[in-house]
This record gives structure tokens, sequence and C-alpha cells, in this order.
């Protein structure tokens, strides 16, 4: 039986939620743990493609291959059919969305509780035909707006990783710096995945 393609796609149609820092930071969870990654850079504004530069610059370059995509060439199986490919993709440009979407196996919804982002994730989810779940990102614990957004995923009927991630300033910085901080969460996101792919 042939494995399962390993492609995903962070998604939300509003921006500054954390897709960038997210599609990064899973990839190098996923490549400390072993894993081939590529991420495909489909956002105009190139987050992705700036932030493997900054690190470059830093001395301390990307320990995989972030590649320019367009619609057309993002759904381009990886030479090895291993490899996770990981998508970032750019808020309301919704052809591109959509070209990401179509080419990916898992959506990633990635969501700050705000209301407003929320409600933007939402829509992401309803548009799409792919199986997806919720990552909440820039999380602070104990208050009334996770709460708030926990429940909201319920009413919502949507899907969920267990692991959220926490706000964490070095995470803001980390496409400037190269630096990535430690115990930001996406180690157990990215273990969530592989095991989400290997039932």
């Amino acid at each position: 039986m042939k494995a399962p393609r390993r492609i995903i796609t962070m998604a939300n149609m509003k921006g500054g939620v954390g897709k960038t820092t997210s599609t990064i930071c899973t990839a190098m969870a996923l490549h400390r743990l072993g894993e081939k990654v590529e991420v495909r850079d489909i956002d105009p504004q190139g987050s992705a493609t700036l932030w493997a530069e900054h690190a470059r610059q830093a001395g301390t370059p990307l320990p995989f291959e972030v590649k320019v995509a367009n619609k057309f060439t993002v759904g381009q199986p990886p030479e090895d059919e291993s490899t996770w490919v990981i998508i970032d993709t750019p808020p309301s440009q919704s052809d591109l969305i959509g070209a990401a979407v179509d080419a990916s196996t898992l959506v990633v919804l990635v969501s700050t509780p705000g209301s407003m982002d929320l409600d933007r994730m939402r829509e992401t989810a309803r548009a799409i035909n792919r199986p997806s779940s919720v990552l909440l990102t820039q999380i602070r614990g104990n208050t009334v707006a996770l709460r708030e957004a926990e429940q909201y995923l319920i009413d919502n009927n949507l899907a969920r990783f267990d692991t959220m991630i926490p706000f964490k300033e070095g995470l803001r910085r980390a496409s400037d710096t190269g630096q990535f901080p430690s115990a930001t969460g996406y180690g157990m996101v990215a273990k969530e995945i592989l095991e989400a792919f290997a039932e």
C-alpha cells in the first residue's frame, strides 16, 4: 500500500496569526525528529523565504530547503516521497490558499484565541475540502480568552491539536534573529502529526 502524501498546508484567511512561524517551527521540529522536510512559500510577501535568508545571514541556516512556489508548482510531489512538505500561505488570497489546500493531505488551521481570528479561521475551514485541525497559537494559559476559544471550537465542531502554542516574545523575534526559543510546543505538534499520519 502506498504511503499517503505528506503535504501539510498552514492556513487562515487572516494574517498575523502565526502561519509562517508555525510553518518554519513545525518543519524544524520534524527535522529534529529525523524526518526529511521542505517548506514551500506560496505567500507573495515571501515571509518563509525571508526567514530562511535571515537565518543564513545570522550564520544558522535552516536545515531544510525553503522553496518559492506558485499555484501551479505548490502541489508538485517532492523528489523523495518520504519528505514532508509544509506550505506557508498568504492571508486573503483565496486562489493561492485554494491551490495549497488542494495539494495537501492535511490543513492546519492556525489561529490565536482572538474572536476575529477564530471567525476568519472558521470561514477558511468551511471553504476547504480536506481533513483539518486547528492549532491555537499565542496563547496565555488560564485566561477567559483561551476558555472561550476552546468552547468556540467545540461549538463549531472543529478538531484541534492537543498541543497549544504559548505566547513567547522569542517566537515573535525568531524570524529576524534566526534563533529558536526552547519549549515552543512545536515538538509536540510534530509528534501529533506523525501519529496522525501513522494511523
